[in-house]
């Protein structure tokens, strides 16, 4: 190996990383492919009486994006469970849509889950009302936090009884950061292509 490879090589491995890069930015902005360009209503009204089929491709669309936890037919509500949301480097997963999420993500822990409920409609079908809940991290420490061991002995630790008194504190875990409407945007329109064409 020469003095003079290691930058060709060098060069081309940063050239190739950057291409990567772009590649997965242009694939985020743009939902499997394709720019959302219809806004669909929410709920989504189906102006078919067959129930079983709207069910069971609701359920096919949403498991494209979450694992479902729980479907409950005599409520008419599917749930999912939480997933984390893609980063810039996972451009194959479809639940942070936009630059902008996958930016939020890749620099953040964020995760959502969904809650799909069907109802009949006033005029006849169905409504398909998509709601996905996005969530914040919140640890109460560093999760690999090493420098309090140093300074903080934890082989005898004081046991401390307390008393609480007043409303219980809520626990740490997830922050509450609304709906995601764009992803909501994206679920209803593949259920409108699944069950339209």
């Amino acid at each position: 190996m020469t003095a003079g490879s290691v930058p060709v090589r060098r060069r081309i491995f940063l050239a190739t990383l950057a291409l990567l890069v772009f590649w997965a930015g242009c694939h985020a902005i743009r939902p499997h492919g394709r720019r959302l360009r219809t806004v669909s209503p929410n709920p989504l009204i189906v102006p078919s009486d067959d129930f079983e089929t709207l069910w069971v491709k609701t359920v096919a669309v949403l498991d494209e994006y979450f694992d479902i936890a729980r479907e409950d037919r005599l409520a008419r509500t599917i749930l999912t469970n939480p997933k984390e949301g893609a980063t810039l480097l996972e451009p194959w997963y479809g639940d942070s849509v936009g630059l902008d999420q996958r930016l939020e993500s890749t620099l953040q822990t964020i995760r959502r889950f969904a809650r799909v409920r069907i109802d009949p409609a006033p005029g006849g079908g169905y409504a398909v009302k998509v709601e996905v809940y996005k969530e914040l991290e919140d640890l109460a420490k560093p999760e690999r936090q090493s420098g309090g061991r140093a300074v903080f002995d934890s082989d005898f630790p004081v046991n401390r009884t307390r008393e609480i008194v007043g409303p219980i504190p809520i626990p740490n875990g997830w922050i509450p950061r609304g709906r995601d409407n764009e992803l909501e945007q994206v679920i209803l329109a593949r259920l409108r292509n699944q069950l339209f064409l």
